[in-house]
């Protein structure tokens, strides 16, 4: 049983810059319980590089959308021009291996009382989004133990499930908070490559299983470097220009 606190990160979307600022931190807390909720490619310039780094690690990871989406069309046919290109970028960039890799990643991962996924329990085969009551109570009543760990929205945040589909909707701060122990909580870590808080700084969570405690992390990174590298490879300038404002 793991006893060290545990970081869970999400949504990495290429971003070299952001991700090895993580780790720098990861390291000099002397942090090595991790878990990647997925989306490790897309949009930004560095997608084998990211993979490279998370697989030396030998961190569980799961499968993204857009991690799917370099060997599924359909997969693809589902995202906007944006993101397109982030994956048209990947698919030329991405060895054979790694690839390889990203296939064989699965959708879930369980530990004691806590499930990991990337985007909501309910139909997650679809890649939906938690962004509103109605798909916050679907996916309640798919996760059936207390806690789980998503991403996919880019958007930190804690929803807690009582009974009779009482929801409380908490946007975090980077404060420590007591997790209620009765009921179903989610918590959605952020993004570490593209937030879309408001908040350009690279986001992950920090979970303490002793105290029930969870910690939302923010760290700087180059950002002007990593819409460097995406504007010299030719990649949307969206791509670039939203870093800076966490959209």
């Amino acid at each position: 049983m793991h006893r060290s606190p545990l970081a869970v990160l999400s949504d990495i979307h290429s971003n070299l810059h952001a991700l090895d600022a993580v780790i720098a931190e990861l390291d000099a807390a002397d942090i090595d319980n991790v878990v990647c909720l997925g989306d490790v490619v897309g949009y930004a310039a560095f997608p084998d590089e990211c993979i490279h780094r998370i697989r030396e690690r030998g961190w569980p990871t799961l499968l993204g959308n857009h991690d799917i989406a370099l060997d599924n069309p359909s997969a693809k046919a589902q995202m906007n021009d944006v993101a397109n290109a982030g994956i048209r970028f990947a698919e030329k960039n991405v060895s054979a291996e790694n690839r390889q890799w990203l296939e064989g990643l699965p959708m879930k991962y369980h530990r004691t009382h806590t499930i990991f996924t990337h985007a909501s329990l309910d139909a997650s085969e679809d890649w939906p989004y938690l962004i509103d009551v109605e798909s916050a109570l679907l996916h309640f009543l798919a996760q059936k133990i207390p806690l789980c760990f998503v991403g996919h929205t880019h958007r930190p945040m804690i929803i807690h499930w009582q009974r009779a589909a009482k929801l409380d909707v908490l946007v975090p701060n980077e404060d420590p908070q007591n997790l209620v122990k009765t009921g179903k909580t989610t918590i959605n870590v952020g993004s570490v490559g593209q937030p879309r808080d408001g908040d350009s700084r690279a986001s992950y969570v920090l979970y303490f299983p002793a105290t029930h405690h969870v910690e939302f992390r923010r760290v700087d990174y180059d950002v002007k470097a990593a819409q460097s590298a995406i504007r010299k490879a030719g990649l949307p300038a969206f791509s670039a220009k939203r870093l800076e404002q966490g959209v």
